[in-house]
């Protein structure tokens, strides 16, 4: 057996951490995330403890990786009024989560109504979220990840977090996972966000036919792979948690053309050149695996599945591993369910929808897409912190990792406001692939953007941190140097 010290101190980000003079904490520590592997039998608990001692703390035994861009911020919490995250927790989940979509669009459905006690107690809590004690998610609801979740409670409710104490993004996600509990999801397979997630693909088909004809003939075409990066991006105005997220929505036909028409004017950081450079590279090696981080269903999702049927037939990628969610999550993410669903009814709807959904059944059924619900994807850490097994398995396998929308990419960034203009590549530094965010700006968090360019939008746009209109394209890959000194 081995045993892993990981060194987190204060060193240039390459180098083995040294304490911080007169201790330092967390947040005032330049990282490195340099791993030593010790034989057990060469080493005892009171070498591990005396080591731990004259490092003051800088040695954790858990493999961790954090970004090299320092100091690391804290967490975003929910308990101050005016912020988006305050108004998210203190009462857009009730009232527009809970109260409007899982009981307005279930009542009278059999699994809701069996269970309708618990949902109506959860909506107390959360009525009363400021006050209200967070607690373990209950084993009653099964599921595969109550270990994995009990892990990530404890602290919160040894503390006594509140909804709104507690950080941000471990609330929204607990809530969802809560949700999926009470339904009995891992027997009933309900999925209380069904109806909305049928509205959205049901209004994008004219969108939909409308940019069939124009996309098939450039489907296989390397130079078209920066209109399929747009389409992808900018279908997070479609996400169903802020529908509609602006005046054109996937039912209007042609709404999409004053979206990309757009598109150039609101972006805020585009490294879509060294994209491309990236998926050139990888055709003239014959193709690589790509991995592609699933946010929402709808039309959305139609858009992700365009990128990748593009990044196939243009020889980009010989393989698209789409990563979708467990369990039923921000109403409108996309689960395994979702995208054969998708896809089965939009060949059954005929028009030119479904000469495009006929090529993603293939893909499909040939393997060179595969999908994967892992965990991880569903719940609050940082993505820093994913498993050993996957970082090892995109390090070992994965040409390019597309992470989509704005749930997943407050995870890249750990849910904390790093100023705005920190370099990404300082703070996507521990990715162990090649990492490509699309992202439409829906949360009160970014980094990577200019400030004359965060100014303009501020300045023309109040809410521009949250309402979706202003986006980004952001890349690094593991061999890119660092951004800062």
């Amino acid at each position: 057996q081995v045993f892993k010290l990981n060194f987190r101190a204060t060193a240039r980000p390459r180098a083995w951490g040294v304490p911080a003079q007169g201790g330092g904490g967390e947040g005032q520590m330049r990282r490195s995330s340099r791993l030593l592997q010790v034989p057990l039998c060469l080493v005892g608990a009171h070498f591990l403890l005396h080591l731990a001692h004259s490092l003051h703390g800088c040695v954790s035994v858990a493999f961790a990786r954090l970004p090299r861009a320092t100091p690391l911020p804290p967490q975003i919490v929910s308990d101050v009024p005016g912020t988006w995250a305050y108004d998210t927790m203190s009462r857009r989940v009730r009232e527009e989560i809970v109260e409007k979509v899982v009981i307005g669009d279930n009542a009278g459905a059999a699994p809701f109504e069996a269970v309708k006690a618990e949902i109506n107690a959860l909506r107390d809590e959360l009525s009363n979220a400021g006050s209200t004690a967070l607690t373990h998610v209950p084993e009653a609801g099964g599921g595969p990840d109550l270990a994995a979740w009990r892990a990530i409670m404890e602290p919160h409710v040894t503390k006594g977090d509140t909804w709104l104490s507690a950080p941000w993004c471990v609330t929204e996600f607990y809530l969802y996972r809560r949700i999926a509990g009470i339904l009995r999801y891992w027997s009933s397979g309900f999925d209380p966000f069904a109806q909305a997630k049928g509205a959205g693909l049901r209004s994008a088909v004219g969108s939909l036919d409308a940019l069939a004809p124009r996309v098939l003939p450039v489907m296989a075409s390397g130079d078209a792979s920066g209109l399929f990066l747009s389409i992808a991006l900018w279908g997070n105005r479609m996400d169903l948690s802020l529908w509609p997220a602006g005046a054109n929505v996937a039912s209007v036909a042609g709404a999409f053309q004053a979206v990309l028409d757009a598109a150039q004017e609101q972006l805020l950081a585009d490294d879509t050149a060294a994209v491309e450079a990236r998926l050139q590279a990888l055709r003239a090696r014959g193709g690589g695996i790509v991995d592609l981080i699933v946010d929402n269903a709808g039309f959305e999702l139609c858009t992700d599945m365009l990128l990748a049927d593009h990044l196939v037939a243009s020889g980009a990628a010989k393989q698209v591993r789409f990563r979708v969610k467990h369990h039923p999550t921000f109403v409108s993410d996309a689960l395994e369910v979702d995208v054969r669903s998708h896809i089965d009814e939009l060949v059954a709807g005929g028009g030119d929808s479904a000469r495009l959904a006929r090529r993603w059944r293939q893909h499909l059924e040939s393997g060179t897409w595969t999908l994967h619900a892992d965990h991880f994807w569903a719940m609050p850490p940082a993505m820093w912190e994913m498993p050993e097994t996957l970082y090892q398995e995109l390090a070992s396998s994965s040409a390019l990792a597309v992470v989509k929308g704005d749930a997943n990419y407050r995870r890249v960034l750990g849910d904390r406001p790093w100023p705005l203009d920190t370099p990404f590549a300082d703070v996507a530094s521990y990715w162990p692939c090649p990492v490509l965010c699309l992202r439409t700006l829906k949360a009160e968090l970014g980094c990577g953007m200019a400030k004359p360019l965060t100014d303009r939008a501020a300045a023309a746009d109040p809410s521009w941190l949250v309402n979706g209109r202003w986006g980004v394209v952001q890349h690094f890959a593991p061999d890119e140097p660092a951004a800062t000194p």
